[in-house]
């Protein structure tokens, strides 16, 4: 699953599109892990954890709830 979406320091979503490359102030909206804007030329622009990823958006399939 591709991570689209982060949560700022507000407690709102912020879009990939919204940010630039590398390093951000954004956390995960699952585990609350810092991310990272992964914006190449072949994939899909996503958000990525710089460690182990969380086990919600690690391939497990069943859809989570995103935070209001």
């Amino acid at each position: 699953m591709c991570l689209r979406y982060g949560v700022n320091l507000n407690n709102c979503l912020v879009s990939i599109d919204e940010v630039g490359r590398g390093s951000t102030n954004l956390a995960c909206p699952y585990c609350g892990g810092p991310l990272i804007a992964k914006k190449g030329y072949k994939k899909e622009h996503h958000f990525a954890h710089p460690g182990e990823t969380c086990k919600q958006t690690s391939g497990d399939r069943q859809l989570p709830q995103l935070p209001a």
